[in-house]
């Protein structure tokens, strides 16, 4: 009865164990895309997979980035210039955010410089906790200004701000209007890009940047020529000891669902789980990694023509070493035959000998016979096998043959 009533409970819970969803939390993030783009995954991943995914708040690419090192979130948006960390692992890239540098045109004066730019009045180098907050610090030390002698401001006095700072995704007619006494500045003249631009230096200085090129009417009055910034990916990333076949599930459930994230902004548009994971400032993970190589071929199927052509030539020599050995136990055995026609031809003299002392040269050739045989055999290193026995048994019987006819000749003297 018991047994009935464990079963019974067994049955009833066991269903609802191996069903159970587990939650896991991704970071948002004050700005947009990435705010909508952490809600949109979420979506994504609660239709289509077995487990839940649910946004809580984030603040900037260095506090995202710290909330998962801690363990206090699963999954985040970062810039992919955010320093590194062996407790963080990338998934994808999502779309690059393009360096926008705006000043307040103040008598049309344009700075000669990036550093006279830095130094002419109150710089807003992003929010706190952000990578272009990051950037900028790291900027200035790049061009060898003095930190204490730049005015930063805080996001609450931005528009009081000569100089503006931001990585972000294309501005909308909304922000343009906001901004509307700013010009955007170009870091140096598109004409010598790939030719030691400052754009250049900074992206060598930097590797995961790359030049990035602002078309002159994007933006319409905004500039009256080619813009030369720069971009950086920002990538979607994990805790590192999340189960790869769960990362594995995310990141297919987001690939055959991309039409969604690039309906959010057109740099989004490129979005794709193939991609050069040696770009990625953070390690890929092992379930990220497996999806990439989800239709590579096997260790077999790659190496099968090789595999192939190791087996033909295997075949081969172990059939010519086949063909080889047979011909030495040929050749070997045609030596010994050698040995056998003379002791037949001796034996047919022993019939015909009248003498005793015919008799014992006959004896002498055979032990001699005998003894090359031996030689033979040591020297050659030939096979003491089934031949060479019936060889020594022949020449055993002709030597008693031999013994046989001498006592008869003694006895017939003797008579």
């Amino acid at each position: 009865m018991r047994i009935t009533i464990l079963l019974a409970f067994s049955l009833f819970f066991l269903p609802r164990c191996v069903s159970e969803k587990k939650e896991y939390t991704i970071l948002g993030n004050i700005e947009d895309p990435q705010n909508e783009i952490a809600n949109t995954i979420a979506n994504i991943v609660n239709r289509n997979a077995k487990d839940s995914l649910r946004v809580i708040g984030g603040n900037g690419s260095m506090l995202n980035l710290e909330l998962i090192e801690k363990g206090k979130a699963d999954f985040g948006i970062v810039d992919n210039y955010s320093r590194y960390s062996n407790k963080i692992s990338s998934l994808l890239p999502l779309y690059p955010q393009v360096l926008h540098i705006l000043y307040k045109n103040k008598n049309n004066a344009k700075p000669v410089s990036l550093s006279k730019l830095l130094m002419s009045g109150r710089v807003f180098p992003g929010i706190e906790g952000s990578g272009t907050k990051f950037f900028v610090e790291e900027l200035i030390i790049d061009l060898g200004l003095e930190r204490n002698k730049i005015q930063f401001v805080d996001v609450i006095d931005l528009f009081d701000a000569d100089v503006i700072f931001s990585f972000t995704d294309l501005l909308t007619q909304e922000e343009l209007r906001d901004l509307k006494d700013y010009k955007l500045y170009s870091i140096d003249d598109v004409s010598r890009l790939g030719k030691g631009s400052l754009a250049d230096g900074i992206c060598t200085r930097h590797p995961q940047f790359e030049p990035f090129v602002l078309a002159t009417n994007l933006y319409g009055s905004f500039s009256d020529s080619p813009i030369l910034t720069i971009k950086i990916d920002a990538i979607l990333v994990c805790r590192a000891d999340l189960d790869k076949d769960l990362i594995y599930s995310i990141v297919s459930t987001i690939a055959e669902n991309d039409q969604d994230l690039k309906n959010i902004n057109p740099l989004l548009f490129n979005i794709s789980a193939d991609f050069d994971p040696r770009k990625l400032n953070f390690t890929l993970h092992a379930g990220a990694k497996d999806f990439m190589e989800r239709y590579n071929p096997t260790f077999l199927e790659k190496y099968a023509d090789v595999f192939s052509v190791i087996i033909s030539v295997f075949v081969a020599l172990a059939s010519s070493l086949y063909t080889f050995t047979q011909w030495q136990k040929t050749r070997k055995k045609n030596k010994i035959d050698v040995y056998y026609q003379k002791l037949l031809y001796h034996r047919v003299q022993i019939k015909a000998a009248n003498s005793i002392k015919t008799l014992s040269d006959l004896e002498e050739i055979i032990k001699s016979i005998q003894e090359e045989t031996i030689n033979l055999v040591v020297r050659e290193k030939l096979l003491a096998d089934e031949s060479f026995s019936i060889f020594l048994h022949l020449s055993k019987i002709i030597l008693e043959e031999i013994y046989f006819k001498k006592n008869e000749l003694l006895k017939s003297v003797g008579t």
